[in-house]
């Protein structure tokens, strides 16, 4: 694997975003933007005891999405307390067992609604797009060493580190024969490729993939395109927030799109 840099900008004005990386299809950190909301002020794990804590949530037994989706035993769900996940994650080390994961919380989540509700003007994503038809909202917290796997999404993503820091990879959308995708289900190909520790024999074409890497800081914001592939490692306990863009009814699904691998040799 080959590593690029991924490029950094400062606030960028509204049509400089659309112009430079929204219609050329390119990731871009963004900084000077989160900053300046009220989730950056106050968001902590003390704070998601204090308000939260008492809260029974469902987690995956496993916060490696490598071993969840391709570790060949179907993983179950557990429920536990907010303030217990947290005191999990915090006294977590990479030699210690992975603690469970609580990540990909939608907002409008019939169950977790009436909480996010209150925390939900803390966030004040910009009105980067022209028009959009849907808005979709996402909390991700993680411990120290939880991954996912490379995987692509149908839609547009802004994914603001709120709380620690977190590394990632991407890829181009074009790369997908590198990374040899499989289908988990109807909204999710992923990789089953362990970028930290590939298994070259058994994936020699991702020796000649091209990613780009950076370490998302802090109030800093990832703007990824659709169809871009990506990993993301938390290098601490790290809360996040994401934004899913839709742009229009007639964004295709992945599975119609040119970038899927079952339609690679239509391409």
């Amino acid at each position: 694997m080959k590593v690029k840099t991924i490029r950094r900008i400062e606030n960028p004005s509204i049509e400089e975003f659309r112009q430079e990386f929204l219609k050329k299809n390119q990731p871009v950190i963004i900084s000077g933007v989160a900053n300046h909301w009220p989730a950056y002020q106050k968001w902590n794990p003390e704070f998601f005891k204090q308000n939260f804590g008492h809260i029974l949530a469902p987690m995956r037994t496993s916060d490696n999405e490598i071993e969840w989706f391709f570790g060949g035993e179907k993983l179950k769900r557990s429920a536990i307390s907010i303030a217990e996940y947290f005191d999990l994650v915090e006294s977590v080390s990479l030699d210690k067992k992975r603690p469970p994961y609580l990540g990909n919380i939608a907002f409008n989540d019939p169950l977790a609604k009436p909480h996010l509700d209150r925390i939900r003007s803390d966030i004040q994503f910009p009105n980067y797009f022209p028009k959009y038809y849907q808005l979709d909202l996402r909390l991700w917290i993680s411990a120290l060493g939880q991954k996912s796997t490379i995987h692509n999404d149908n839609y547009h993503n802004f994914n603001a580190q709120i709380y620690g820091e977190k590394a990632f990879l991407l890829f181009s959308p074009e790369q997908y024969e590198a990374l040899y995708p499989v289908k988990i289900n109807d909204e999710l190909w992923s990789s089953p490729i362990n970028p930290q520790q590939p298994e070259l024999e058994k994936y020699p074409q991702f020796e000649e993939a091209i990613a780009l890497e950076g370490i998302l800081k802090e109030a800093e914001i990832l703007f990824l395109p659709m169809f871009w592939w990506h990993q993301f490692r938390s290098i601490t306990t790290s809360i996040n927030v994401n934004m899913w863009v839709e742009l229009d009814k007639i964004v295709p699904m992945y599975e119609k799109s040119r970038y899927c691998p079952k339609n690679q040799k239509t391409v």
